[in-house]
């Protein structure tokens, strides 16, 4: 069996093990509610992006999304929240094309999911990306939806 696929299942049963993905059945959630607590939310939209809209954050970051980070794993080769994996999950994984929630989320909150994972499925990577690394995802997450959604591409570089 391919290490990719042994690294699948490993992620896979770890996180149905831990209680981090629902199983199938619960109710879809398809709108741009928030992942980060209330309590949470002040700290995490005031977090200031250092290499926003920076060329090398973002290739960066899509180095990571693929490879170290394995976001690709659940969030799918184009970040819709579509990969083989994302069936096993409710709610899906985010898909960073929806164009309301590039508009609604900050780059502080992406961050914040990032380093800290949620209560609907996402497992934390800040012990195992550096603060710099995050931030190139975010970068990276915010790229996916500006070569999704061009108007959001112009709204950004005005």
């Amino acid at each position: 069996m391919g290490s990719w696929r042994v690294s699948v299942i490993l992620a896979l049963s770890t996180c149905l093990f831990y209680g981090f993905i629902p199983l199938a059945g619960a109710a879809e959630e398809t709108d741009v509610k928030p992942r980060v607590p209330s309590n949470k939310m002040e700290l995490a939209k005031g977090m200031a992006n250092p290499g926003s809209l920076d060329k090398g954050f973002i290739a960066a970051g899509k180095e990571i999304f693929s490879g170290k980070g394995r976001c690709v794993m659940c969030h799918g080769e184009t970040g819709k929240g579509d990969s083989p994996m994302a069936a096993a999950f409710n709610p899906k994984p985010r898909d960073f094309t929806n164009l309301q929630w590039q508009k609604v989320r900050t780059d502080g909150e992406i961050f914040w999911a990032i380093s800290e994972g949620t209560e609907y499925g996402m497992i934390p990577f800040g012990g195992s990306l550096s603060e710099k690394e995050r931030w190139q995802l975010v970068n990276y997450i915010r790229e996916i939806g500006r070569l999704s959604n061009p108007t959001l591409a112009k709204e950004q570089n005005n």
